[in-house]
Parts: C-alpha cells; structure tokens; sequence
C-alpha cells in the first residue's frame, strides 16, 4: 500500500491499473517514510512511474512529495506543486526522519553543477540526508550530482544521448541489491553522459555493481547501503523512452533511435518491456535489504 498526499490525483489513474494507493494516512500505524524528491521535468509522469516501482512492496510506505524552494516550474502547473509538494527547506527546519529518499534528476547535461540554480541548496540537502535518510536511491542526475558532491568525480560528456535498453554485466555480487544467481540485469537509458569506471573504483566506498559495455557503470551501492546510485532509469514505465524520443524528434533533435527497445526494432510496434523483473528486484531488495536493516 501506497499513502500519498490527499487527493492526489494520479490516485484514480493508477488504482484503475491495479497499483494500490490511497490517501488515507490513518490506514497504516507503521508506513516506511520515503520522501521523494522529484526533479524530472513532467512530475506527475515521474510519480507514476515512482509509484508503480514501489507497488511491489509488501510493506506500506508513505510519501511526502518535496520541492526545491523559490522556484517556478514550466512543465508542471505552480498550483500542482504548491498544493501536493512541501518546501524543501520546511522540511530541512521541521527536523523529521525519513527511512529512504527518492530523489531523480532533470536533463541538466548542458550545464556545471554550480551553474544550476539550486546547487547551493541541493548542497544543504545533501548534507541534511546524511542525518535524516536511513537510505538514498538517487536516479540519472541526482545520483551524478551527490557523487561530485561527496567524491569530486565528474561526469564525461557523450557525444550524443544514448536512449533504449542496455545489458549490464553483474560486476559485484556481494551486493543485496541484485540476486547473485545474476550475471547480468537490463536497465533503461536517456543520458548523454557517463561515469569513469576507473574514477569510482578509487573510491573504497563505492561497489560497482552493474556495468554496461557501451553507457558505462550504471547502478552502485555506496557507504554500506546508505546510498544507491542508478545511473540508469529502473523505474521508467514501458512507454516513457518512445515518448522522449518522439518528443525529441518533434523538436528537430534527430535523436538516436532507442536501442534494445521496440519489439522487432519496430517503432510501430509494441514496446519490450525487458527490465520490469530487473525494476522490481531492485526496489524490493533496496527496501527489504538495506532501508529496513539500517
């Protein structure tokens, strides 16, 4: 069971595909508390797939929604936010825990962490965690954005947006994080950037433990379970990568066309949703395995 803010309204829409959420907070006397901090562009696309990922839990959880201060959103009506979204900093002032973060990352590949508009107070954020998460999955930019924070390790800039469904070896199998009887896991991707193999395995408290040959390490346990890093997208819905992609070639970006994707390489066919049992193993070992035990 999923405990949202009241009248959310993506209730209907995903208890109609069988997800069960509701928003009464007095159904459960003891919810895991996740806060999510969303950072993708389209939110309420970005929650749903949030919401379906967590669906799999046979804990109840409850979420607070949580933006970054002073801003004025584009993509998602201001009364949306204001309504379901507390303030980041009332958060940090109300000195509440929370057993896990959910934090994913917008399309920022054209800018330096610094000349982001809230680095400063994602900065502060990051530090807050530390005290007040149990455990942090951070998804795409965000988890790019805490490893420069707490390592100094930069992202490398491909020469163009990768975009499909990519193998990854199972590197690490001390992990909780994947079954060890794996020896490889399919993860969605929509990035132009990657991460040093070589830079994070200096780091001692880093674990590898995906690897993809051609998009580079793609999902990392760190600091004992504390932090998760998926580079990739385990959460994407099936339809969310043709979306970006018929996105962009509306807007003229001659994108790449997604790889490992459509059955039959088809764009008029239907989408192979190959990563579901790899999204579900993931989310479910992170709370089982790390956020419950720490």
């Amino acid at each position: 069971m999923i405990i949202v803010p009241k009248k959310l309204p993506l209730i209907s829409k995903l208890n109609s595909e069988g997800c069960n959420l509701t928003d009464d907070r007095n159904v459960s006397l003891s919810p895991l508390k996740i806060l999510i901090v969303n950072l993708m562009p389209e939110k309420e696309e970005a929650e749903a797939d949030l919401y379906r990922a967590l669906d799999v839990l046979d804990v109840p959880v409850e979420i607070t929604l949580a933006k970054m201060s002073n801003l004025v959103y584009k993509h998602t009506p201001q009364e949306y936010m204001n309504t379901y979204y507390q303030d980041i900093s009332e958060i940090m002032e109300s000195g509440q825990d929370f057993d896990a973060l959910i934090m994913n990352g917008a399309p920022f590949e054209r800018f330096e962490y610094e000349e982001i508009l809230y680095w400063k107070q994602l900065c502060v954020f990051f530090r807050w965690t530390d005290k007040h998460v149990k455990s942090s999955f951070l998804i795409c930019w965000s988890a790019f954005a805490r490893i420069y924070y707490d390592c100094g390790i930069h992202f490398k800039r491909n020469s163009f947006q990768w975009s499909g469904v990519y193998p990854h070896a199972v590197l690490d199998k001390t992990t909780e994080l994947i079954d060890n009887s794996l020896s490889e896991i399919l993860l969605p991707v929509s990035r132009p950037w990657y991460l040093s193999h070589d830079e994070l395995a200096q780091v001692p408290d880093i674990q590898i433990v995906a690897e993809s040959s051609v998009t580079g390490p793609g999902l990392m346990v760190a600091y004992g379970g504390r932090h998760i890093y998926a580079i990739g997208h385990p959460e994407y819905a099936p339809e969310r990568i043709r979306f970006e992609y018929l996105r962009d070639c509306e807007n003229g970006k001659n994108p790449m066309f997604p790889f490992n994707y459509f059955c039959d390489n088809d764009l008029n066919k239907q989408v192979n949703y190959s990563w579901k049992v790899c999204r579900d193993m993931i989310f479910s070992n992170w709370i089982h395995k790390y956020v419950k035990n720490l």
